[in-house]
């Protein structure tokens, strides 16, 4: 059993885990076609300009395809980051097209990097431990402190909210990178705040573009939704099962052995 297990962990450690379905292949199609459909009706109806449009195919490519190649991966984070920023600036919402240039960027280049050392597609498979949450809730209130500060210094509009979604959006980026299972549900947070604050967009300002990023923003909800399902039956949890199955047989081994000692020196205490 042990030995089964060792070769498990060997196979899975910067390796693919498991190649994607037919269906759920299916799905990535449709659900990028009907958001590209959805585009192209809010172009011609006046609602979105065509930049707007192609910052919603490179991000929806972007983000749902993330199994690209590297350098193309890399290339279309620098387009989306620079088309999002602009919308963000005129949208006055500084935090969140900020991140897309500090954060966004950088992460790229160390998921790229740890791509290369570890395997070209691993799934997500790490569970976060309470030591690590402590650091993580310490680092989420840091960086919403620091973001919404930034936004009212440079008189940008809706502060809070808007340090909110950039927050979430950076944490779960840096979860992502650490292939933390964590990721698809605080991930789904982030995108439900960043919808609410470009609908605030829209309402107020009627900006131009920004009914795409909200089509853009429900697109990746969608995508990680299904996905947060899709990985839930594939291997990468059969590996968290063995590795606590195992888990518990070392237990198990421990206290049998302790209990072979107590009673070997208690039988011998009893001879004396």
């Amino acid at each position: 059993m042990i030995g089964d297990y060792r070769f498990f962990q060997e196979f899975f450690d910067g390796q693919i885990v498991k190649e994607e379905s037919e269906r759920y292949k299916l799905f990535k199609i449709m659900l990028v076609s009907c958001f590209s459909a959805a585009g192209l009706f809010l172009v011609f109806a006046g609602f979105c300009n065509w930049a707007s449009f192609v910052l919603l195919e490179l991000g929806m490519i972007w983000n749902i395809y993330s199994n690209l190649d590297k350098k193309l991966s890399l290339i279309l984070c620098v387009a989306v980051s620079i088309l999002y920023f602009y919308f963000a600036a005129n949208a006055d919402i500084f935090s969140n097209g900020l991140i897309y240039i500090a954060a966004y960027i950088p992460l790229q280049m160390m998921a790229i990097s740890k791509d290369y050392s570890e395997g070209s597609f691993v799934q997500i498979r790490k569970k976060i431990n309470d030591y690590n949450k402590i650091l993580f809730i310490m680092f989420f209130v840091a960086l919403l402190v620091v973001l919404s500060l930034f936004n009212f210094g440079v008189n940008g509009d809706y502060s809070i909210i808007d340090g909110l979604s950039a927050s979430l959006l950076v944490c779960s980026a840096v979860l992502r990178n650490e292939r933390y299972f964590e990721y698809y549900v605080f991930r789904i947070f982030a995108l439900l705040v960043t919808i609410i604050l470009w609908i605030v967009v829209v309402v107020e300002t009627g900006l131009v573009g920004s009914t795409c990023i909200v089509c853009m923003y429900l697109s990746y909800l969608i995508f990680d939704v299904v996905t947060l399902f899709y990985q839930s039956k594939t291997y990468v949890n059969e590996y968290m099962i063995q590795e606590e199955f195992v888990a518990g047989i070392q237990n198990q081994k421990i206290v049998e052995e302790k209990l072979k000692k107590y009673n070997k020196s208690k039988k011998e205490a009893e001879s004396k």
